[in-house]
């Protein structure tokens, strides 16, 4: 059964910016370090976009837990090779809230990036 359903888009933009006023900084805010080190070890030209679409996973996330960017760690969800998952302390919450699998996709064109996360429950 789904129990939650979000989606959000992120112009890469918004990263070119930070990446030029923080640097890599700007990624290890957001991302845990396994997620910051690999996309941050790719193809920096790629990376604004990639950092995009991490974002917009964020924030997807949030809207189809429902409760946006607040109350859980951003650094304790994690997306790679096309898998997301939580650890820690928001994988307990989900746990407590009967979400069972996690399902995501990331996208990128034009300068934009999509995401969309669905919650899923027994």
């Amino acid at each position: 059964m789904i129990l939650g359903l979000g989606s959000d888009l992120c112009p890469a933009a918004r990263w070119e910016h930070l990446l030029s006023r923080f640097g890599e900084k700007a990624a290890r805010r957001v991302l845990h370090s396994q997620e910051a080190d690999y996309l941050l070890g790719g193809n920096a030209r790629r990376l604004p976009e990639r950092l995009a679409g991490r974002w917009a996973l964020r924030e997807a996330f949030g809207k189809a837990l429902g409760t946006g960017l607040d109350g859980w760690s951003w650094k304790e969800l994690r997306y790679l090779n096309g898998r997301l998952w939580a650890e820690g302390a928001l994988a307990r919450e989900l746990e407590a809230r009967g979400i069972r699998r996690l399902h995501a996709t990331v996208s990128h064109d034009g300068g934009l990036a999509l995401a969309v996360v669905i919650l899923e429950g027994a």
